[in-house]
């Protein structure tokens, strides 16, 4: 392996789900901080017409250069084969999300940053998440999983999760198909709405407290939990609009007593062991009015833009971006 300034890094975007405009905006995100902090990167696009080696061109644009999937690597004209020592995954959704991306990287061999391909896996997919979690002592919503076509009755569904509920796409982020559902009448819709995403879905109890997201990451003394972002929607829950076009307030660090911030810190700590993550992970909660944790899902890979929620937590903590994810892309592959 290479001195650290001298190896040549991916940061791959893009990707096949409907994420792929917030996930392109991340990874850029991502190139910038670690360019800034002397690093050699390159950026790769996966899309579903290619792979691509992202390369500046003289008069301001970007030359696109194939990448050989055989070993991942890629050729520009008139030069040598360029190989990549790490990989920092900032793909939200299939395939860098959900452990297919993971596998193939582990396959070849080539250290990246995150959660294994099995644990991406789990993790990635709301309900098998919650499964694995569901006999560990973690606080969890009520649910009902379907597959597509599968038969069902909604008064069925309705008596196990109470109205209102969230109808919600197993694999998928950024509150893509979801939906608030307050009568059983407004199931099927919702329903159509979320298999639009994913193969499976996800009916949920709806909890009622504060809305709270922890993010944790590991270096060499272990997980550590990054300071907490309270999300006060102003839309019916924090969705799309919410997330990513101003309509919901974040605070950060969360206005919580220290006594409830070490309650769900020390939480997210241990649903990261449970889990069995690598790298960073952001988790989501319902902080109820019996001061419990409700976990809702975890982000194997979340957002990086400038706004997103971990920058935030980064800069709460005292921390720049450029240390922290060159923390990140050091300790890629130790383990």
């Amino acid at each position: 392996m290479r001195p650290v300034n001298d190896q040549i890094l991916a940061v791959v975007y893009g990707g096949y789900s409907s994420e792929v405009e917030i996930s392109v905006k991340s990874g850029k995100s991502v190139a910038r901080w670690l360019r800034n902090a002397g690093r050699n990167v390159y950026e790769v696009l996966l899309s579903l017409d290619g792979w691509w080696a992202i390369t500046p061109s003289g008069d301001g644009t970007e030359r696109k250069w194939p990448i050989d999937r055989n070993d991942f690597s890629f050729t520009p004209d008139g030069g040598e084969k360029i190989c990549f020592d790490k990989v920092f995954i900032i793909i939200h959704g299939d395939p860098g999300e959900n452990g297919r991306l993971q596998a193939y990287f582990e396959m070849l061999s080539i250290a990246y940053v995150g959660c294994s391909s099995q644990c991406a896996t789990i993790a990635f997919d709301k309900y098998a998440c919650k499964s694995y979690l569901r006999d560990s002592g973690t606080f969890l919503a009520r649910d009902i999983m379907l597959r597509r076509n599968e038969p069902y009755r909604p008064e069925d569904i309705i008596a196990r999760t109470g109205l209102p509920a969230f109808v919600k796409p197993c694999g998928g982020g950024s509150s893509f198909g979801v939906t608030k559902i307050r009568s059983t009448e407004e199931l099927d819709g919702a329903l159509r709405t979320a298999f639009s995403e994913s193969d499976t879905v996800i009916i949920e109890q709806c909890l009622y407290g504060r809305e709270i997201d922890c993010a944790v990451y590991e270096d060499s003394l272990g997980p550590h939990a990054l300071p907490l972002i309270e999300i006060i929607p102003r839309n019916e829950f924090f969705d799309y609009d919410a997330k990513y076009n101003g309509a919901s307030s974040e605070l950060c660090p969360a206005p919580l007593p220290a006594e409830d911030r070490t309650v769900i810190q020390n939480e997210a700590v241990r649903i990261f062991r449970r889990l069995g993550c690598k790298g960073l992970v952001r988790m989501d909660f319902i902080y109820g009015p019996d001061n419990r944790p409700y976990f809702l899902e975890v982000n194997p890979n979340p957002g990086m833009t400038e706004s997103s929620l971990v920058p935030q937590m980064v800069r709460a903590a005292g921390m720049t971006m450029e240390d922290f994810l060159t923390g990140l892309i050091d300790r890629a592959g130790e383990d």
